[in-house]
Order: C-alpha cells, then sequence, then structure tokens
C-alpha cells in the first residue's frame, strides 16, 4: 500500500486518508463502545447475580450452621435457571465445599461460539451470615456467553452504522476534496500547458485566497518574472546580433568608406591565390594611391580629409561593377581585384579612375583637386604568394609616382630594379642633409638694359658620394614623395638668404634671390614662420626675395593658393609665377593672385630667332607682363641673337648659359667680383664666342 501511495493522485490519496482517518475514529470509537459496553453488561450481570446470591445466601444460612447440605440444595436451585452460571458451590467455615450445583444449560446455535473461550468465567462469592456471624460461603461460576451474544448483536448494528457513516464521509468528502483536487488539478494542467507550448505570457484565474490561490498568484508571478527575463534576454539577444553584425562589419569594412578593408583584402587575395589556375581568366591587382592627399589633410584637417576619402570611395563604387571588389587598405592606399582578359581592359579602367579621381571634389565648400597613382600586377594561382603580389604592385605602383603621378604602370621586372635604386636613394636623401651633402648653386640673371648682374636663382644640388652631383630633376621628387622636402626647402631658404646677405653687404644692397617652392612647401603652415626668421636672422630685405611657383601649383587648387600667396605677400616678399606659358595658363589667375614676376620658359626662348610660333609666343608673354605692370624673366637664353631680340622687346631680365651656368657659391663670387661694372665688353665676347 505505501508503496502504490506515491503513484496514486492526489484525490485518491486524499480520498484515502480521509477514509483512513475515519475509519481510524471509528474504530477506536467502536472499540472505546465495545469496552463501555461490555463493562455495563459484565456489571449488570455480576449485579444481579448478585442479588440473588444474596438472597439464596440468607436463606441457605441456617442449614449450612445446622450442616443441613440437602435443604442447602434445595435453597440453590433457583440459581440454576440463570443461564449465566455454570455452578455454585457452598463452602464453610473452613472453606471446604459442602454442596456445590453445576446447571446444564441448552447450547446457543449461533455461530460465533469460537469467540466464547476469549471471554473466560467470572467468579463472585458472597459470604452466608447468620445472626451477624458468618458460617460459610457461597461461590458461583459465572459464564459470559450471553454478553458475547449482546456484543455481536451490538456488532451487527454498529457495523451497518459504520458502514453507512463510512459511505456518506465518502460522499462528503468526495464533494468537499473537489474544491481541493480541482483547482490543483486546473493548475497542474495549466503548468503542463505553459511546458508544453512555452507561452509565458498566459496568466491562470485565481479564484480563492487559500494556499491554492496564493500558489496561483505566485505562479502567475514567476510567468510575468519569465516573461520579463526572455523580453530581456530577446533584447540582449537583438542587441549582440546588433553587435556582431558591427563586429563583423567592422572586420572586414572600413569604417570611413564603407568599403572593404585589409582584413577582407589579405582573405580576397589569399582566395585568389589559392584557387586552381584558369587560363581563361587573368587576375590583376590595382593599387592606388592618392596623390597629395597629405596635403589636403595638412591644409584643412583630417576630418575634411576623411570627407574626401568617402567621396573618392563613391567614385571608385560608380566606376566599378558590383562584382569587383575594392578595398580601402588605409591612409589614401585603395587596392582593387579584377578578373579580366588582358592589358586592355585594365589600361581602359584606371584611365577611367584617373579621369574621375582628378575631377574636381568639393569637401566642406574648398575646391580640392588630387590625382590618384595606380600601381598593377598580375596574380597567377598557384604561383604567386601574396607577398610577391604585393611587392610587384607596389614597384609599379612607385614607377607611376615617379612617372610624374597621376598615372598607371604594370609591374616589370625591369621596372623592379629601377625602383630599387630609386629607393635606395630615398633612403640616402634622408641622410643627406645631416652629411652636408646638399648644396646651393645660383645662376645670375642679367637685367638687359643696364646689362648688369640684378639677381639670381638658388638651385638646388646633391653632391651623393657615389654618383656625383645630382640635379633637382633627379631627386627632388624623391623628398616631396618623402615629406624630405620641408626640411630641404627650409635649409634652401636660409642658405640662399645667408648667402644673399653677404654678397648684398660685398657688391650691392639691391640683389635679390628667387627661391624656387614645392607645392608641399606652398601648402606647409611653417612656411611663412621659416621666411620670417631667416629674414630677420639675416637682416635681409623681404623686397629682395621672390618665391618662384608653378602654374600647376597655383591651378590644382586656386581658392586656396590664393590664400596662402596674399598671406606670403604680407611679408613683403614677391611671387614669380615659373615656367609661365606650358601649364594651365590662364588669364583669369594673373588677375586674383598677387604676382610680380613672370618667368617665359626656355622652350620659347629656345626658337628664337627661327621659330615664328615661339617668337609670337614670347611676344604674346611679354606685352602681357607689360600691360600687367609685371615684371619678366626669360629663361635659356644661350645666344647673342636671342639676349639682342628680348633687349629690344624690353624684356628686362634673362638668365641663362649666355652669361652663366649655375655656379657654386665661391664661383658665383667670383664671377660677381670679376663682372665689370659696363658689360658690352663682355658679351661682346660672348658673343663673338657663339658666332
Amino acid at each position: 500500500m505505501l508503496r502504490l501511495l506515491p503513484h496514486l493522485k492526489i484525490a485518491h490519496k486524499l480520498l484515502l486518508t480521509e477514509l483512513v482517518m475515519t475509519l481510524s475514529m471509528l474504530l477506536v470509537f467502536i472499540v472505546f463502545a465495545f469496552g463501555s459496553h461490555y463493562h455495563s453488561l459484565r456489571s449488570h450481570l455480576i449485579r444481579d447475580i448478585m442479588v440473588q446470591m444474596n438472597v439464596v445466601a440468607n436463606s441457605v444460612g441456617p442449614a449450612v450452621m445446622f450442616g443441613e447440605v440437602s435443604s442447602a440444595a434445595k435453597t440453590l436451585e433457583p440459581l440454576t435457571d440463570n443461564q449465566n452460571i455454570r455452578s455454585v458451590v457452598i463452602l464453610n467455615q473452613q472453606q471446604q465445599p459442602l454442596q456445590s450445583l453445576h446447571p446444564q444449560h441448552p447450547k446457543s446455535p449461533a455461530g460465533w461460539q469460537w469467540l466464547y473461550p476469549y471471554f473466560g468465567d467470572m467468579e463472585v462469592t458472597t459470604p452466608i451470615v447468620v445472626n451477624e456471624k458468618t458460617v460459610g460461603t457461597l461461590h458461583a461460576t459465572i459464564k459470559q456467553e450471553q454478553i458475547v451474544d449482546v456484543l455481536i448483536g451490538f456488532a451487527w448494528s454498529n457495523a451497518i452504522a459504520v458502514l453507512a457513516a463510512a459511505l456518506v464521509g465518502c460522499l462528503i468528502m468526495w464533494r468537499l476534496n473537489r474544491n481541493i483536487v480541482d483547482p490543483i488539478h486546473a493548475l497542474q494542467s495549466f503548468v503542463s500547458k505553459i511546458t508544453r507550448n512555452h507561452h509565458y505570457d498566459q496568466r491562470i484565474k485565481v479564484s480563492s485566497a487559500d494556499e491554492i490561490g496564493m500558489l496561483s498568484h505566485d505562479i502567475n508571478n514567476m510567468l510575468e518574472s519569465i516573461r520579463q527575463r526572455d523580453d530581456r534576454l530577446q533584447a540582449e539577444l537583438e542587441h549582440r546580433k546588433v553587435i556582431e553584425e558591427k563586429l563583423q562589419f567592422l572586420a572586414h569594412y572600413d569604417k570611413n568608406t564603407q568599403l572593404l578593408n585589409r582584413h577582407a583584402f589579405e582573405e580576397a587575395i589569399t582566395r585568389k591565390i589559392t584557387a586552381a589556375p584558369d587560363d581563361r581568366k587573368h587576375i590583376y591587382l590595382l593599387l592606388l594611391d592618392l596623390d597629395r592627399f597629405k596635403i589636403v589633410n595638412d591644409a584643412f584637417g583630417h576630418n575634411t580629409g576623411d570627407k574626401l576619402l568617402l567621396q573618392v570611395a563613391h567614385r571608385l563604387r560608380g566606376n566599378m561593377s558590383q562584382e569587383d571588389a575594392i578595398f580601402r587598405l588605409g591612409g589614401d592606399e585603395f587596392a582593387i581585384l579584377l578578373d579580366a582578359p588582358g592589358r586592355t581592359l585594365i589600361e581602359q579602367v584606371c584611365k577611367r579612375i584617373i579621369q574621375t579621381i582628378s575631377a574636381q571634389f568639393i569637401v566642406d565648400d574648398h575646391e580640392i583637386h588630387i590625382g590618384v597613382s595606380i600601381g598593377i600586377a598580375l596574380l597567377r594561382p598557384g604561383f604567386d604568394s601574396k607577398t610577391e603580389v604585393m611587392k610587384n604592385a607596389d614597384v609599379a605602383l612607385y614607377q607611376a609616382k615617379d612617372a610624374g603621378r597621376n598615372t598607371y604602370r604594370f609591374y616589370s621586372e625591369s621596372d623592379e630594379a629601377n625602383t630599387s635604386e630609386l629607393r635606395n636613394l630615398r633612403e640616402e636623401l634622408h641622410f643627406a642633409q645631416q652629411n652636408q651633402e646638399l648644396e646651393l648653386y645660383y645662376q645670375p640673371i642679367i637685367h638687359t638694359q643696364l646689362l648688369k648682374t640684378i639677381g639670381f636663382e638658388a638651385l638646388l644640388r646633391w653632391r651623393h658620394p657615389t654618383k656625383g652631383l645630382l640635379t633637382p630633376d633627379q631627386f627632388i621628387h624623391l623628398a616631396e614623395g618623402s615629406g624630405l622636402i620641408i626640411s630641404i626647402g627650409a635649409w634652401v631658404i636660409h642658405q640662399s638668404l645667408k648667402q644673399l646677405a653677404m654678397w648684398q653687404e660685398m657688391f650691392d644692397s639691391d640683389l635679390f634671390m628667387n627661391v624656387n617652392i614645392s607645392s608641399r612647401q606652398l601648402d606647409d603652415d611653417s612656411l611663412s614662420d621659416t621666411i620670417r626668421h631667416a629674414l630677420d636672422f639675416y637682416h635681409v630685405s623681404p623686397r629682395t626675395l621672390n618665391l618662384e611657383i608653378t602654374e600647376s601649383m597655383v591651378m590644382r587648387n586656386i581658392e586656396s593658393a590664393k590664400q596662402i600667396l596674399y598671406s606670403l605677400k604680407q611679408l613683403g616678399i614677391g611671387i614669380a609665377i615659373d615656367d609661365f606659358g606650358i601649364g594651365h595658363s590662364s588669364m583669369n589667375y594673373l588677375k586674383q593672385l598677387p604676382v610680380d614676376i613672370l618667368k617665359i620658359d626656355k622652350q620659347f626662348t629656345a626658337g628664337i630667332p627661327q621659330d615664328k610660333v615661339d617668337i609670337a609666343i614670347v611676344d604674346a608673354l611679354v606685352a602681357l607682363a607689360v600691360s600687367l605692370n609685371l615684371k619678366v624673366v626669360a629663361e635659356g637664353v644661350e645666344s647673342a641673337i636671342q639676349f639682342e631680340y628680348l633687349q629690344y622687346k624690353l624684356c628686362h631680365h634673362v638668365q641663362g648659359y649666355l652669361f652663366s651656368a649655375a655656379l657654386s657659391a665661391s664661383q658665383t663670387t667670383a664671377f660677381m667680383a670679376e663682372f665689370p661694372e659696363s658689360i658690352p665688353s663682355v658679351f661682346r665676347k660672348i658673343a663673338g664666342s657663339e658666332v
């Protein structure tokens, strides 16, 4: 029974418990009732027999006292009629039996006679008194069979009553149990349903304030807590999903340009290299580097630079198909992986990219002009390594920059050898200044009417330990690309003004110095401070310093150039446009900019007097300068005829090999010392040697 109890339903457990408790209580009651009834029957029986025995004892006293045994026996006969007396014995004073009587009664046919032995006989005695003297004892043995018969009847009646009470109790308990079991069953069904369906937004109806009602309330609270927890977990999962998507994006995309990043590039190029070779396709790596981007960052700030990179990314994406992979490797460096049948298509793509990037950008109301250099390397899946492909593309990119930027180059082994030499030269240039290998040479500028030296153009030279004397066209682009041009340019300004101060003191205080300025220097914020400091330090008048810039430097961003040049003009120095006529000549910028001097490029003076086109151009440029009240300098004058023509056209200033090549400082000092006050004799000597 106890083993089966855990497997029973609560209703059955309650019913069984209540039934057991009811039966137990009834059993206790029955036992108590049986005991009480038995005790009452026994007391009544003993009392009745004792009354009879007292009567008999009073009657039999004389007979016992005189020893009349037969008379005593007759006196005992009334007791034999009592069905409950088994035997009667008369004892004398010595407790010796005088007479005994054992009546025989018919046996009861009842089926419970087997119970009689369990109810033993009772013995009662009463004294036989005569004249207040005890003369003997009357002893009787009483049987309890009649009591058993009465108790059996009592048991049957009680059993019927107990069964009726148990039945009624079961009905009542079953009805009462429904008020307990039904809510528990409903609660169990509700919880099972919640467990199966996981719908934690459902609630159970609380219909009572008892423990079941409190449990229902607690379950509802638990479900609410679970729902809130699930909502928080769902929100957290969605948040984590967003974070994972952002991390995935950041892992493979550039935050600023939204292009694929270096990590994605390395994965992509690795896949391309490790893929099975396919003779029908050629995979090209295009390595792009923006030209003059650092100048934009320095001039307008990194915020503008980032916006410019975003526009560059949009233009690149607009020029490529959706299948083409475009990457930002970092800074102003981009990469493109293309599957193309040959070089022709790659060249078309490169030209389109260069044209697109070279077009004017408008960023924060600034007009910005940049370019792009492209290095191209062919991938051979299964043969090349990632490092080798990157190196080849980098070599080609370097060649594109060395070719003047804003162009493209394919990798070739011969170019790699030249590139390696240029890189070594660039590394050596880092130490050229500190090793005092840089020198300034000076070319005299002659006044055509006064026939005297009035100034100089400072020209940079690098006395290389193994390559000899190098001119700017051999290394100045390396200085610009590496950023060394800023420090080198500052050194040129200081050195040239130092030398000018010496010559002004030695020869003429009106001597001037022309110094070439690169685009990187022009965009450098420290240029004005460098010039001001040098002028003050060497006590040189600002009017005797002219900065030479090219047309291309001005035209790439005329608004920016205008602001910079006007700020430089506030120092009191002059501005000269070098190589005028070969660039993006525009009358508009001559009107807007604070220009003082135009320098006619030597390719036009070289055509004098044979080339009519060159003569027409020179005439127009000189007339333009005169009409704008600008000084004009003709470069590359190498013959007397060229000099006489320019002198006749009122071109006041010339320079060239006719008078002198670029000289070292000591040679220039000697030239000035030997140069006479009147030049005609020297001029005739030089002119005579040319004829």
